[in-house]
């Protein structure tokens, strides 16, 4: 089963189409070769259509935006009309993965993305209607609930999603700015992200593992899989990522059983990078704001040949239990192991995340995103270790049951324990 990979901000619609009026399928062609497998066409409908035939004839899926979702989504008495206009447009392309709904909706829209979900369920059952949530430091006021744990039990149970998917930046650098934003929601978004302080360097943001533990939890509530968006543009208080930063958002996430993955961005937001811009400062995506491939995509095209051999394997499992070594104070609902974690025996290290699969497979993490992290581990039976690479396990050789194990800036080793 292939693990699905996918991102924010695709293609520009500038670089869609060559000089001479035909599609860019060498931009297609550099999607398919970060190791994608799920592009975004939001474009007109006629360019929307020649980018689902591209993406078949190339192994890809398509997730469609239409401005007709929206216009669904505020004339809901045309609701039907508009839906199903959409769906004569695009269901029958083989290359269709879903529809493109909204991005971090209040919950006092949940009706109606209910009944948008519904009408297009009834109208086109085969393909996904996709919602991105908030994270877990919006305001209530922004969530339109008390709590985030409210706000993913209103969500799931009104609109019974797909998949939950939702995103939640990490990193951050620099001082914080004055109040420049606009728009009232970004800035909210932007104040929580620094939590009144005036001046951080380079500093993490806490919550990351209490939201993707409230999503998974959630998940394993409802039986509904989940989906991770993770940094990778640097903007406004967010910083440029290394490569060990990058692994680490994948890896944690896998570690915790994600279904899916989104990289947010694809192509770099913005005019530039002087002018017009004077809070974002979008830099440092996949492709620049003028088309030029920068290093993050060749950092994740690494990324995600790795994600798409081990993804596969572990889509095909359940997760059974996610554990830490190494405390993590300002986590909540945060399970620690106590020496025994699934089919190991014993494991001793620090800033490791373990998540337990069934069939005895286990994903190791590295929490440590600038540096190796050694650590060890006993098991009673043999032990084999995933290689990426060639898509096979390697029977691993142990000192008195003992197993050594070293792991690279943020990275991650699958395990396969026999009974």
């Amino acid at each position: 089963m292939q693990y699905p990979i996918t991102y924010w901000f695709g293609i520009r619609k500038e670089f869609i189409y060559r000089a001479d009026g035909s599609l860019a399928t060498e931009e297609i062609d550099r999607v398919k070769d970060a190791g994608f497998t799920l592009m975004l066409a939001e474009f007109d409908v006629k360019t929307n259509k020649l980018v689902l035939e591209a993406a078949a004839e190339r192994g890809l899926q398509v997730m469609v935006s239409d401005h007709r979702i929206d216009k669904a989504r505020y004339e809901q008495d045309n609701m039907r009309d508009h839906l199903a206009a959409v769906v004569a447009d695009y269901a029958s392309y083989p290359a269709l993965f879903g529809y493109h709904i909204v991005d971090e909706p209040n919950a006092g829209s949940f009706d109606t993305l209910a009944e948008i979900r519904r009408v297009l369920a009834e109208l086109d059952p085969a393909h996904e209607a996709y919602i991105n949530l908030f994270p877990n430091y919006a305001s209530p006021e922004q969530l339109g609930n008390p709590t985030y744990e409210d706000h993913l039990q209103d969500y799931t149970q009104k609109v019974n999603p797909s998949i939950i998917s939702y995103d939640h930046y990490h990193f951050l650098k620099g001082a914080k700015k004055e109040r420049i934003c606009v728009d009232e929601r970004e800035q909210q978004i932007y104040d929580s992200t620094f939590g009144g302080a005036s001046e951080y360097e380079n500093v993490d943001r806490a919550g990351f593992f209490t939201n993707i533990e409230q999503v998974r939890n959630e998940s394993l509530r409802t039986g509904t899989p989940f989906m991770v968006i993770i940094l990778v543009v640097e903007h406004g208080p967010y910083r440029n990522l290394t490569d060990g930063e990058i692994r680490w958002e994948v890896w944690q996430s896998l570690a915790y059983g994600s279904a899916r993955l989104s990289y947010f961005t694809y192509w770099t937001p913005g005019a530039n990078n002087t002018e017009g811009d004077d809070f974002w400062h979008w830099q440092n995506g996949m492709i620049s704001q003028t088309g030029e491939t920068l290093p993050h995509y060749y950092m994740i095209a690494d990324i995600n040949r790795e994600l798409q051999a081990v993804g596969s394997i572990l889509n095909e499992q359940r997760s059974l239990g996610v554990y830490h070594l190494g405390e993590m104070p300002n986590e909540r609902y945060i399970t620690y192991a106590d020496g025994a974690v699934g089919p190991i025996d014993k494991i001793e290290g620090d800033q490791l995340t373990v998540g337990v699969f069934t069939d005895g497979y286990v994903l190791i993490a590295n929490r440590n995103y600038a540096g190796e992290n050694d650590f060890t581990f006993a098991a009673k039976g043999a032990v084999a270790l995933f290689d990426a690479e060639s898509g096979e396990f390697f029977a691993l050789e142990s000192e008195d049951g003992i197993y050594r194990m070293s792991l690279g800036e943020g990275d991650a080793i699958l395990l396969k324990f026999e009974k």
